[in-house]
């Protein structure tokens, strides 16, 4: 009996299908390199590429025009000093010749072996890339190999249309998923197993790991009953494939470091932060050699990422690459272009937030390196050449540190405000970090925190030190019980769909003395009469239904204050009845980001770095002890919305660019770098204060004080 490939994804997403096999046409070969002396190269790179190559067997003549010369000039022309090149692609081909899996059937030669030898020969390193949780071919023909929703039928990550034909347009981004209980994990073992013994690995690129997906295979349930996880809970299914992904990357890391002791190893998915706090719960990472933060920031949310994962990550103890593309949109995007002076402004800032580059690419099926590219992102690592030194290896020094939830929204509608006013941040909760050293600490509006979090943070706050808390962050995970004094008992959520606020004079500071609108309601509490109201509520006449409405959005507020305020002081806590963080996110009105600032602005006496930029430009501080330095970047390339895509194009010139300063340290000397220019020192009391004259996209300035 056979079955054609439509009828087996039709059959196999109702949970039924046949497995079927092609031959091994290629035996596994060694690389000569003979005994030329090669150049150095370093494990980590700091200006990488990742080459992705998943090429599907309808694709002719596959390499044919690679050139180990032609593939070399294009690296030496992007100043690469890394590229991730590729075993195993999602189609499941390998690009070698293996005695495990299936080599392309068009490709004709061992491709992952010369561009391994041709990287080495010029002192590139040279990590190989494998997928895991996507692998086409391999899901045809082991259905028994794939994921399952609950109902049995094939987990794919979008909607699987099992009545189109095979001449129905096929969505973007589509595959299903393998399952890491089942005997395909044997079966990768043995491909890195071979790729080990076989090849001189600078390092193993494993793709595709989303614990937020969880399998109901006939294995995984009978392996969760066994170990004692709750099939019908959600949460308990992510925990159980957390921990199966585990026991997985601890087999490969240890296979891996059998061979080659020194390699690196990385699991892509388990950084991101789009798909729940999963990730950080489970800490997936924890296999990972460095951490590869993956995002591409024209259509993945825009570019406010990769600071806060920066910092977290950095603070971990883990050296990070900052990961974007060459494309206009996102991966698989042949024939798409970043501009320049995007590419440009995104390489600086990964130094900035102190991270190595690497920028995807993806390689033509005939094995040509489009040299277009390579030139675009040789004119951004030509730049990254002359300030990576300022930037990779940098630790964050912040005195507000970010409480984070691992709430997207939350989070990032935080670090947002602080980016937007420049205000120098860290992240407060990696580890068993010392509070102490922060002078403020912000809680973003995620009710997340435990007994012992309220623990530390009263000690802090005994300490002397100040909380901004927002909205349902004061509260415990059930959202009952407050868990830091606010001087208010918590009352519940508010019965209406919006409300207003009206600040008091000691929030004023650039605001509106009229109610302005909050797009999201209060959490309503009742101070104590000790505690100082900052800001009151005005409660709308009614909700907006389809009985009461009124004018074409929301119903206009009381008159009169409710008996519940906006923002509360008791002590050095300030405590913000609205979510500003998740409403600054989802509409970016200035006024919820000043009066955020002003809130903070209570607390954050001794600012560490104080500057004059438009909002859209960054600051960000890094501590290089080892170098006797701190180094100040300064970043600005203004991004537009062009249809889906989050575009730069402009890199205007900002000049006399004040940037003051109160540090723990003298400072000897002020560098503006990459010009190598001495900056004069002015005193201000106890601060010092540095000017730059002026600058394009990017600079930095070298504190010294060693």
């Amino acid at each position: 009996m056979t079955q054609n490939r439509r009828e087996f994804l039709k059959t196999s997403l109702l949970g039924a299908g046949l497995s079927f096999s092609f031959s091994n046409t290629f035996a596994v070969g060694g690389i000569e390199t003979g005994h030329l002396s090669q150049p150095t190269r370093k494990r980590v790179g700091h200006r990488q590429i990742h080459l992705d190559f998943h090429t599907s067997e309808y694709l002719p003549n596959v390499g044919e025009a690679f050139s180990k010369k032609q593939f070399q000039s294009a690296l030496k022309i992007a100043n690469v000093d890394a590229v991730n090149i590729f075993g195993k692609g999602h189609h499941s081909w390998s690009y070698y010749s293996t005695k495990v899996g299936q080599m392309h059937p068009n490709l004709k030669f061992d491709l992952l072996g010369q561009q391994i030898e041709a990287c080495h020969e010029i002192g590139v390193a040279a990590p190989i890339y494998f997928t895991f949780g996507w692998s086409h071919n391999d899901a045809i023909n082991h259905p028994e190999w794939c994921s399952r929703f609950e109902d049995g039928s094939l987990l794919t990550n979008g909607h699987f249309d099992t009545n189109a034909g095979p001449d129905d347009p096929k969505p973007d981004f589509h595959w299903i998923f393998m399952c890491v209980n089942t005997s395909y994990h044997d079966h990768v073992m043995e491909q890195l197993e071979e790729l080990c013994v076989n090849y001189d690995i600078d390092g193993v690129w494993m793709d595709i790991y989303q614990v937020s997906r969880p399998c109901y295979c006939g294995i995984c349930k009978k392996m969760m009953l066994a170990e004692g996880f709750d099939i019908s809970k959600r949460d308990e299914a992510i925990r159980f494939l957390a921990k199966s992904f585990k026991r997985h990357q601890k087999s490969v890391t240890n296979l891996v470091h059998k061979y080659h002791p020194q390699a690196t190893v990385y699991f892509n998915g388990c950084t991101a932060i789009n798909r729940g706090a999963y990730n950080f719960e489970h800490k997936m990472y924890e296999y990972n050699t460095i951490q590869d933060l993956e995002d591409l920031p024209t259509t993945w949310g825009g570019y406010d990422k990769l600071p806060m994962q920066s910092k977290y990550f950095l603070n971990a103890g883990y050296p990070i690459t900052a990961m974007s593309g060459k494309f206009h949109t996102a991966w698989g995007e042949f024939g798409g272009f970043k501009s320049r002076n995007a590419l440009r402004y995104e390489a600086a800032a990964m130094i900035s937030w102190g991270a190595n580059c690497n920028f995807g690419d993806q390689l033509h099926p005939s094995g040509k390196m489009d040299l277009a590219t390579y030139k675009n992102i040789g004119a951004a690592y030509k730049y990254v050449e002359l300030i990576e030194n300022y930037g990779v290896g940098g630790i964050p020094e912040a005195r507000v540190g970010v409480w984070r939830t691992f709430s997207a929204k939350h989070d990032e509608g935080t670090c947002r405000m602080l980016l937007e006013s420049h205000t120098n941040f860290d992240i407060a909760n990696v580890g068993n970090k010392d509070l102490n050293q922060f002078d403020v600490i912000v809680i973003p509006g995620k009710a997340c925190l435990e007994i012992e979090d309220s623990k530390r943070l009263k000690n802090f706050t005994d300490s002397g030190g100040g909380i901004l808390v927002m909205g349902a962050g004061v509260l415990d995970k059930a959202q009952k019980n407050s868990m830091i004094d606010i001087g208010a008992r918590y009352l519940g959520k508010s019965e209406f769909d919006k409300d207003y606020l009206v600040v008091k004079e000691s929030l004023w500071n650039g605001l509106v003395k009229s109610p302005f609108l909050c797009y999201e309601p209060a959490l309503r509490v009742a101070p104590d009469s000790k505690t100082k109201v900052l800001a009151t509520i005005r409660e709308p006449f009614f909700n907006r239904t389809y009985e009461k409405f009124t004018s074409h959005q929301n119903t206009p507020f009381k008159l009169e204050d409710a008996d519940y305020p906006g923002v509360i002081r008791n002590g050095n806590v300030i405590f913000t009845a609205h979510e500003l963080d998740a409403i600054y996110y989802d509409y970016g009105a200035r006024l919820h980001r000043d009066l955020f600032g002003n809130a903070l602005g209570m607390l954050n006496f001794r600012p560490m770095v104080e500057t004059s930029l438009p909002s859209a430009a960054r600051v960000s501080f890094l501590h290089q002890p080892d170098q006797g330095r701190y180094v100040v970047h300064l970043l600005y390339g203004p991004p537009i919305q062009r249809g889906k895509c989050e575009v730069i194009e402009d890199l205007p010139t900002l000049f006399e660019v004040p940037v003051t300063l109160d540090l723990s340290r003298d400072i000897k000397r002020a560098i503006l770098i990459p010009e190598m220019m001495v900056l004069p020192i002015e005193k201000v009391g106890s601060k010092i204060k540095v000017t730059v004259p002026k600058f394009s996209c990017h600079c930095a300035i070298s504190l010294n004080y060693a």
